[in-house]
């Protein structure tokens, strides 16, 4: 979406975007070291919050390090 702000058109979604690039599944996969299908079964139950454009799933670096945290344990106990 472009947006006129009196001087200059300004693209509202590269100002929105984070400092790193949305994920896909398979970088997903790759980073928690689980299979693709997982990952997508993670999304769809809402544990791995997610992002769709129409069949394209991304996931948001920040969302999978949030991830890993909730779930990291410690002397054999969830965090």
């Amino acid at each position: 979406m472009l947006i006129n702000n009196g001087k200059e058109v300004v693209s509202v979604a590269m100002e929105m975007r984070s400092e790193q690039d949305l994920q896909s599944p398979a970088e997903v996969a790759r980073h928690l070291g689980m299979s693709r299908s997982n990952v997508y079964h993670l999304a769809t139950v809402g544990s791995l919050p997610s992002i769709k454009f129409g069949k394209a799933v991304r996931f948001d670096p920040k969302d999978v390090e949030r991830f890993i945290q909730e779930h990291r344990r410690v002397k054999g106990k969830a965090a």
